[in-house]
Protein backbone atom coordinates (compact mmCIF):
# COMPACT_ATOMS: atom_id res chain seq x y z
CA UNK A 1 0.00 0.00 0.00
CA UNK A 2 1.41 3.37 -0.73
CA UNK A 3 1.99 5.95 1.87
CA UNK A 4 0.64 9.29 2.05
CA UNK A 5 2.68 12.26 3.07
CA UNK A 6 0.96 15.02 4.43
CA UNK A 7 4.12 17.03 4.10
CA UNK A 8 4.07 17.02 0.64
CA UNK A 9 0.60 18.34 0.91
CA UNK A 10 0.98 21.51 3.34
CA UNK A 11 4.22 22.51 0.91
CA UNK A 12 1.94 22.24 -2.13
CA UNK A 13 -0.56 24.47 -0.55
CA UNK A 14 1.96 27.24 0.98
CA UNK A 15 3.66 26.91 -2.51
CA UNK A 16 0.05 27.97 -4.41
CA UNK A 17 -0.90 30.95 -1.26
CA UNK A 18 -0.30 35.08 -2.56
CA UNK A 19 2.72 36.08 -2.50
CA UNK A 20 3.22 38.88 1.22
CA UNK A 21 -0.32 37.75 1.98
CA UNK A 22 0.50 36.21 5.16
CA UNK A 23 1.86 32.97 3.80
CA UNK A 24 0.08 29.90 4.99
CA UNK A 25 -2.41 28.15 7.10
CA UNK A 26 -3.45 30.26 10.07
CA UNK A 27 -0.99 33.21 9.47
CA UNK A 28 -1.21 36.69 11.00
CA UNK A 29 -2.44 38.07 7.72
CA UNK A 30 -5.84 36.55 8.02
CA UNK A 31 -5.29 35.63 4.03
CA UNK A 32 -5.85 32.41 4.65
CA UNK A 33 -5.65 29.62 1.58
CA UNK A 34 -5.31 31.52 -1.81
CA UNK A 35 -4.50 30.76 -5.06
CA UNK A 36 -2.06 33.10 -7.58
CA UNK A 37 -2.86 33.76 -11.22
CA UNK A 38 0.47 33.06 -12.22
CA UNK A 39 2.50 30.29 -12.26
CA UNK A 40 4.85 29.24 -9.11
CA UNK A 41 8.03 28.64 -9.90
CA UNK A 42 10.88 26.37 -8.19
CA UNK A 43 11.08 28.15 -4.73
CA UNK A 44 6.90 28.96 -4.71
CA UNK A 45 7.42 32.54 -5.88
CA UNK A 46 5.01 33.51 -8.72
CA UNK A 47 6.27 33.72 -11.80
CA UNK A 48 5.30 37.13 -14.45
CA UNK A 49 3.64 36.38 -18.28
CA UNK A 50 6.86 38.03 -19.46
CA UNK A 51 9.11 35.29 -18.27
CA UNK A 52 6.61 32.36 -19.33
CA UNK A 53 8.13 30.40 -22.44
CA UNK A 54 5.23 30.45 -25.21
CA UNK A 55 5.89 28.11 -27.44
CA UNK A 56 5.13 29.57 -30.88
CA UNK A 57 3.48 27.46 -33.41
CA UNK A 58 3.36 30.36 -36.55
CA UNK A 59 5.53 30.50 -39.30
CA UNK A 60 5.92 33.16 -42.02
CA UNK A 61 3.39 30.74 -44.63
CA UNK A 62 0.38 31.17 -42.49
CA UNK A 63 0.78 34.71 -43.42
CA UNK A 64 -0.30 36.49 -47.08
CA UNK A 65 -0.97 39.70 -48.41
CA UNK A 66 -4.29 39.80 -50.21
CA UNK A 67 -6.46 43.05 -51.96
CA UNK A 68 -10.02 43.12 -50.26
CA UNK A 69 -11.18 46.40 -51.45
CA UNK A 70 -10.09 49.52 -53.13
CA UNK A 71 -12.45 52.24 -51.57
CA UNK A 72 -13.11 56.08 -52.68
CA UNK A 73 -11.26 58.44 -55.52
CA UNK A 74 -7.87 57.33 -56.65
CA UNK A 75 -5.14 58.68 -55.01
CA UNK A 76 -3.08 61.97 -56.94
CA UNK A 77 -5.00 62.09 -59.91
CA UNK A 78 -3.56 63.03 -63.11
CA UNK A 79 -5.72 62.18 -66.12
CA UNK A 80 -9.27 61.65 -67.21
CA UNK A 81 -10.74 60.30 -70.07
CA UNK A 82 -14.32 59.21 -70.58
CA UNK A 83 -15.99 56.64 -73.05
CA UNK A 84 -19.95 58.48 -73.83
CA UNK A 85 -21.07 55.55 -75.64
CA UNK A 86 -20.19 52.85 -73.12
CA UNK A 87 -20.23 55.45 -69.98
CA UNK A 88 -17.11 54.39 -68.50
CA UNK A 89 -14.69 56.95 -67.14
CA UNK A 90 -10.84 56.13 -66.69
CA UNK A 91 -8.41 57.87 -64.54
CA UNK A 92 -4.91 57.62 -64.36
CA UNK A 93 -2.60 58.15 -61.60
CA UNK A 94 0.79 59.54 -60.37
CA UNK A 95 1.66 56.45 -59.52
CA UNK A 96 1.19 54.45 -62.93
CA UNK A 97 -2.40 53.19 -62.12
CA UNK A 98 -5.65 53.54 -63.94
CA UNK A 99 -9.12 53.43 -62.53
CA UNK A 100 -11.71 52.36 -64.88
CA UNK A 101 -15.30 53.39 -63.45
CA UNK A 102 -18.53 52.49 -64.57
CA UNK A 103 -21.90 51.86 -63.70
CA UNK A 104 -22.57 49.74 -60.31
CA UNK A 105 -20.08 47.18 -60.28
CA UNK A 106 -18.07 48.08 -63.14
CA UNK A 107 -14.17 48.73 -61.39
CA UNK A 108 -11.35 47.73 -62.75
CA UNK A 109 -7.52 48.34 -61.89
CA UNK A 110 -5.17 48.28 -64.51
CA UNK A 111 -1.01 49.03 -63.24
CA UNK A 112 1.88 49.93 -65.74
CA UNK A 113 5.02 47.56 -65.05
CA UNK A 114 7.15 50.71 -65.09
CA UNK A 115 5.12 52.78 -62.31
CA UNK A 116 5.61 56.03 -64.64
CA UNK A 117 2.70 58.93 -64.18
CA UNK A 118 0.22 58.99 -66.32
CA UNK A 119 -0.07 62.06 -68.37
CA UNK A 120 -2.67 61.54 -70.86
CA UNK A 121 -5.82 58.96 -71.30
CA UNK A 122 -7.46 58.33 -74.81
CA UNK A 123 -10.87 56.07 -75.56
CA UNK A 124 -11.55 54.61 -78.67
CA UNK A 125 -14.86 55.28 -78.45
CA UNK A 126 -17.18 51.95 -78.09
CA UNK A 127 -14.05 49.66 -79.38
CA UNK A 128 -12.94 48.58 -75.53
CA UNK A 129 -9.57 49.85 -76.48
CA UNK A 130 -7.55 52.79 -74.11
CA UNK A 131 -4.45 54.48 -74.44
CA UNK A 132 -2.14 55.69 -71.97
CA UNK A 133 0.70 57.94 -72.55
CA UNK A 134 3.23 57.52 -69.42
CA UNK A 135 5.67 60.28 -68.21
CA UNK A 136 9.03 57.81 -69.35
CA UNK A 137 8.20 58.61 -72.80
CA UNK A 138 5.65 55.19 -73.95
CA UNK A 139 2.08 55.12 -75.59
CA UNK A 140 0.46 51.98 -74.34
CA UNK A 141 -2.49 50.71 -76.31
CA UNK A 142 -4.68 48.77 -73.77
CA UNK A 143 -7.37 45.88 -74.37
CA UNK A 144 -10.69 46.44 -71.88
CA UNK A 145 -12.40 43.92 -73.75
CA UNK A 146 -11.15 40.58 -71.70
CA UNK A 147 -11.22 39.78 -68.20
CA UNK A 148 -8.12 41.13 -66.91
CA UNK A 149 -7.42 44.25 -68.68
CA UNK A 150 -3.62 43.95 -70.84
CA UNK A 151 -1.24 45.84 -72.90
CA UNK A 152 -1.39 45.14 -76.76
CA UNK A 153 1.33 47.74 -78.14
CA UNK A 154 3.71 49.94 -76.51
CA UNK A 155 5.55 52.84 -78.61
CA UNK A 156 8.65 54.32 -77.48
CA UNK A 157 9.48 58.04 -77.56
CA UNK A 158 13.70 58.32 -77.08
CA UNK A 159 14.21 62.11 -77.53
CA UNK A 160 10.95 63.77 -77.20
CA UNK A 161 8.74 63.74 -74.18
CA UNK A 162 4.93 63.22 -74.86
CA UNK A 163 2.44 66.49 -73.86
CA UNK A 164 -0.62 65.95 -75.44
CA UNK A 165 -2.83 63.68 -77.32
CA UNK A 166 -5.64 63.84 -79.42
CA UNK A 167 -7.18 61.12 -81.03
CA UNK A 168 -10.54 61.92 -83.19
CA UNK A 169 -13.72 60.09 -83.41
CA UNK A 170 -13.39 57.12 -85.47
CA UNK A 171 -10.41 57.98 -86.47
CA UNK A 172 -7.18 55.36 -87.51
CA UNK A 173 -4.84 58.44 -86.58
CA UNK A 174 -3.56 59.23 -83.00
CA UNK A 175 -1.99 62.81 -82.55
CA UNK A 176 0.90 63.08 -80.27
CA UNK A 177 2.34 66.32 -79.56
CA UNK A 178 5.64 66.64 -77.51
CA UNK A 179 7.67 68.86 -75.51
CA UNK A 180 9.94 69.87 -78.30
CA UNK A 181 6.74 71.66 -80.23
CA UNK A 182 6.50 68.63 -82.44
CA UNK A 183 3.14 66.71 -83.72
CA UNK A 184 3.72 63.06 -84.93
CA UNK A 185 0.86 60.66 -86.54
CA UNK A 186 0.57 57.09 -84.92
CA UNK A 187 -1.81 54.75 -86.90
CA UNK A 188 -3.90 53.22 -84.00
CA UNK A 189 -4.30 49.74 -85.70
CA UNK A 190 -0.59 48.82 -86.28
CA UNK A 191 0.51 50.96 -83.18
CA UNK A 192 3.41 52.48 -85.25
CA UNK A 193 4.80 55.94 -85.79
CA UNK A 194 3.60 57.62 -89.56
CA UNK A 195 6.10 59.53 -91.13
CA UNK A 196 3.79 62.54 -90.96
CA UNK A 197 5.76 65.16 -88.52
CA UNK A 198 4.73 68.92 -88.28
CA UNK A 199 7.34 70.33 -87.15
CA UNK A 200 7.31 73.44 -84.97
CA UNK A 201 9.33 75.44 -87.19
CA UNK A 202 7.02 74.66 -90.21
CA UNK A 203 3.86 75.07 -88.21
CA UNK A 204 4.81 79.29 -86.93
CA UNK A 205 5.88 81.80 -89.39
CA UNK A 206 9.48 81.52 -90.91
CA UNK A 207 10.09 85.51 -89.85
CA UNK A 208 9.44 84.11 -86.01
CA UNK A 209 12.66 82.78 -84.95
CA UNK A 210 11.32 81.97 -81.13
CA UNK A 211 10.50 78.55 -80.31
CA UNK A 212 6.46 78.38 -79.70
CA UNK A 213 7.24 76.06 -76.42
CA UNK A 214 5.33 72.54 -75.53
CA UNK A 215 2.24 71.62 -77.57
CA UNK A 216 -0.22 71.84 -75.06
CA UNK A 217 -3.62 71.26 -77.23
CA UNK A 218 -4.75 69.44 -80.04
CA UNK A 219 -8.10 68.73 -81.64
CA UNK A 220 -9.51 68.41 -85.23
CA UNK A 221 -11.73 71.08 -86.44
CA UNK A 222 -15.66 70.20 -86.46
CA UNK A 223 -16.89 69.12 -90.03
CA UNK A 224 -13.16 69.03 -91.41
CA UNK A 225 -11.09 66.52 -89.84
CA UNK A 226 -8.58 67.28 -92.45
CA UNK A 227 -7.87 70.43 -90.62
CA UNK A 228 -5.89 69.84 -86.79
CA UNK A 229 -5.62 73.37 -84.25
CA UNK A 230 -2.18 73.39 -82.85
CA UNK A 231 -2.29 75.07 -79.34
CA UNK A 232 1.53 76.15 -77.99
CA UNK A 233 2.20 77.21 -74.32
CA UNK A 234 3.34 80.31 -75.39
CA UNK A 235 0.05 81.70 -76.75
CA UNK A 236 0.61 80.77 -80.58
CA UNK A 237 -2.21 78.77 -82.05
CA UNK A 238 -1.89 77.07 -85.65
CA UNK A 239 -4.81 75.71 -87.45
CA UNK A 240 -2.94 73.01 -90.01
CA UNK A 241 -3.75 71.71 -93.01
CA UNK A 242 -3.46 68.21 -93.20
CA UNK A 243 -3.85 67.50 -96.74
CA UNK A 244 -2.14 70.34 -97.85
CA UNK A 245 0.70 69.82 -95.21
CA UNK A 246 0.60 73.79 -94.61
CA UNK A 247 -0.59 76.13 -91.63
CA UNK A 248 -3.86 78.25 -93.19
CA UNK A 249 -4.63 80.44 -90.24
CA UNK A 250 -2.08 81.68 -87.10
CA UNK A 251 -3.25 83.10 -84.24
CA UNK A 252 -0.92 84.89 -81.38
CA UNK A 253 -1.49 85.77 -78.01
CA UNK A 254 0.77 87.36 -75.54
CA UNK A 255 -0.27 84.72 -72.53
CA UNK A 256 0.36 81.21 -71.78
CA UNK A 257 -2.63 78.90 -73.13
CA UNK A 258 -3.75 76.18 -70.94
CA UNK A 259 -6.74 74.71 -73.10
CA UNK A 260 -8.53 75.16 -75.94
CA UNK A 261 -12.25 74.79 -77.08
CA UNK A 262 -14.13 74.58 -80.32
CA UNK A 263 -17.51 75.77 -80.97
CA UNK A 264 -19.40 73.00 -82.24
CA UNK A 265 -19.88 75.05 -86.00
CA UNK A 266 -16.11 74.87 -86.21
CA UNK A 267 -16.12 78.87 -86.85
CA UNK A 268 -14.20 80.21 -83.72
CA UNK A 269 -12.64 78.80 -80.78
CA UNK A 270 -12.04 79.68 -77.26
CA UNK A 271 -8.65 79.46 -75.24
CA UNK A 272 -8.14 79.66 -71.45
CA UNK A 273 -4.77 81.33 -70.63
CA UNK A 274 -1.96 81.16 -68.04
CA UNK A 275 -3.55 85.04 -66.34
CA UNK A 276 -7.11 83.73 -65.93
CA UNK A 277 -8.33 85.28 -68.69
CA UNK A 278 -10.71 84.08 -71.98
CA UNK A 279 -9.96 84.67 -75.47
CA UNK A 280 -12.50 84.04 -78.16
CA UNK A 281 -10.82 83.66 -81.72
CA UNK A 282 -13.11 84.06 -85.10
CA UNK A 283 -11.92 82.20 -88.12
CA UNK A 284 -12.82 85.02 -90.19
CA UNK A 285 -10.55 87.71 -88.38
CA UNK A 286 -6.93 85.97 -87.04
CA UNK A 287 -4.98 88.94 -86.41
CA UNK A 288 -6.59 89.80 -82.92
CA UNK A 289 -9.29 87.62 -80.44
CA UNK A 290 -13.09 88.27 -81.17
CA UNK A 291 -13.20 89.11 -77.51
CA UNK A 292 -11.09 88.94 -74.32
CA UNK A 293 -12.63 88.64 -70.86
CA UNK A 294 -11.31 87.96 -67.17
CA UNK A 295 -14.58 86.19 -65.47
CA UNK A 296 -12.98 85.72 -62.08
CA UNK A 297 -10.15 88.62 -61.94
CA UNK A 298 -11.13 91.59 -60.17
CA UNK A 299 -12.96 94.46 -61.75
CA UNK A 300 -10.97 97.86 -61.28
CA UNK A 301 -13.03 100.98 -60.69
CA UNK A 302 -11.80 103.54 -63.21
CA UNK A 303 -12.76 100.75 -66.35
CA UNK A 304 -9.37 99.44 -66.69
CA UNK A 305 -8.44 95.99 -67.55
CA UNK A 306 -9.22 93.35 -64.14
CA UNK A 307 -6.76 92.19 -62.31
CA UNK A 308 -4.89 88.69 -63.27
CA UNK A 309 -6.04 85.78 -61.37
CA UNK A 310 -5.56 82.23 -61.16
CA UNK A 311 -5.54 80.15 -64.94
CA UNK A 312 -8.54 78.12 -65.90
CA UNK A 313 -6.84 75.19 -66.26
CA UNK A 314 -9.93 73.64 -68.63
CA UNK A 315 -12.46 75.06 -71.19
CA UNK A 316 -15.21 73.73 -73.40
CA UNK A 317 -18.00 74.84 -75.02
CA UNK A 318 -21.48 73.29 -73.97
CA UNK A 319 -24.55 74.32 -76.09
CA UNK A 320 -28.00 72.16 -76.60
CA UNK A 321 -30.92 72.74 -78.62
CA UNK A 322 -33.42 75.81 -78.02
CA UNK A 323 -30.81 77.59 -75.89
CA UNK A 324 -30.47 81.08 -74.90
CA UNK A 325 -27.85 83.11 -75.21
CA UNK A 326 -27.58 83.78 -71.42
CA UNK A 327 -27.99 79.76 -70.91
CA UNK A 328 -24.78 79.20 -73.09
CA UNK A 329 -22.70 81.73 -71.24
CA UNK A 330 -24.41 80.45 -67.49
CA UNK A 331 -23.31 76.63 -68.96
CA UNK A 332 -19.37 78.48 -69.85
CA UNK A 333 -18.84 80.04 -66.81
CA UNK A 334 -19.82 76.84 -64.76
CA UNK A 335 -17.59 74.95 -66.63
CA UNK A 336 -14.69 77.26 -66.19
CA UNK A 337 -15.70 77.44 -61.84
CA UNK A 338 -15.76 74.10 -62.24
CA UNK A 339 -12.12 73.85 -63.30
CA UNK A 340 -10.60 76.51 -60.88
CA UNK A 341 -12.62 73.89 -58.09
CA UNK A 342 -10.48 70.82 -58.99
CA UNK A 343 -7.32 72.98 -59.70
CA UNK A 344 -7.52 74.22 -55.78
CA UNK A 345 -8.19 70.62 -54.69
CA UNK A 346 -6.22 68.89 -56.35
CA UNK A 347 -3.23 71.87 -54.83
CA UNK A 348 -3.90 71.31 -51.22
Amino acid sequence: MKKFNIRKVLDGLAASSPVGGGGGLGGSGGAGVGCSLYPSGPTGAAVSPRETEVQENLTSEHFHICKTVRHGFPFKPTALAFDPVQKILAIGTQTGAVRILGRPGVDCYCQHDSGSAVLHLQFLINEGVLVTACSDGTLNLWNLRQKRPAVLHTLKFNKERITCCHLPFQSKWLYVGTERGNTHIVNIESFVLSGYVVMWNKAIELSTKTHPGPVVHLSDMPRDEGKLLIGYESGTVVLWDLRCKRAELRFYYDEAIHSVGWHHEGRQFMCSHSDGSLTVWNLKNPSRPFQVTIPHGKIQRDGKKPESCKPILKVEYRTCKNRTKEDENAAMWLIEVLSLDFHDAHSV
